[in-house]
């Protein structure tokens, strides 16, 4: 389930995280709650372009950036993406905060650029709307890909048995073939004795052959 249909399914709402400039100008900024409809952080995406994406050979190759431009994800005009929160929260430093030193550190940061929290929300729900859409595309062109593969393998199998009924035929054949050989050889030689029996009564020699072996 794609980000966006999981928070669907709990709820219009979210509670995001903000900060609040604190009574005293010295201290740090405050952080507090949000709730902001996630009909407002949803953008639109231009599904006919990641359709035609996903309509190129070896969709399954293409570099989720790519996927990205076609949908029309952009970056703020500040910079501040999830990737690059993703980044920063992946370098030694904030590695060994734990989550509220990081998230206050994240705060100030975002704060001190001018970076609303908004923005970045809209652009991971984004992201993850050009992803699901993407999916959803090539998920349908793997079906019918997959359909017609099967309906493929199906006419194989058929050919296969018919094949092998053939051949099962065949050897059937062959086995006859060797009977009737057999059973038509017994008789010619019983034939040459009878001959060359007679004749032992004409001939010192035996001039009949006798091959009593089929083969």
């Amino acid at each position: 389930m794609g980000l966006v249909s999981w928070l669907t399914s709990v709820g219009g709402k979210l509670k995001i995280v903000t900060t609040s400039p604190a009574q005293v100008d010295s201290a740090p900024a405050r952080m507090t709650m949000q709730s902001v409809s996630l009909k407002d952080l949803m953008t639109e995406v231009q599904a006919e372009e990641i359709r035609a994406l996903a309509q190129l050979p070896a969709e399954l190759s293409i570099a989720f950036d790519k996927v990205f431009e076609a949908a029309g994800v952009k970056p703020p005009t500040h910079g501040w993406t999830i990737g690059k929160l993703q980044e920063l929260l992946k370098t030694e430093q904030y590695k060994s905060m734990d989550r509220p030193a990081a998230q206050n550190a994240v705060m100030g940061v975002l704060q001190a650029q001018k970076a609303a929290v908004e923005d970045l929300i809209k652009d991971a729900i984004a992201r993850d709307q050009a992803l699901d859409a993407f999916e959803g595309f090539a998920r349908k062109k793997m079906d019918v890909r997959n359909e017609a593969r099967q309906s493929k393998i199906t006419e194989i199998r058929s050919q296969i048995a018919d094949l092998q009924a053939q051949c099962q035929a065949m050897d059937e054949e062959t086995r006859l073939d060797r009977e009737h050989w057999r059973k038509w050889h017994q008789g010619k030689a019983a034939f040459e004795k009878e001959m060359a029996w007679a004749l032992g009564y004409l001939l010192d020699k035996q001039i009949v052959t006798v091959d009593e072996n089929p083969d």
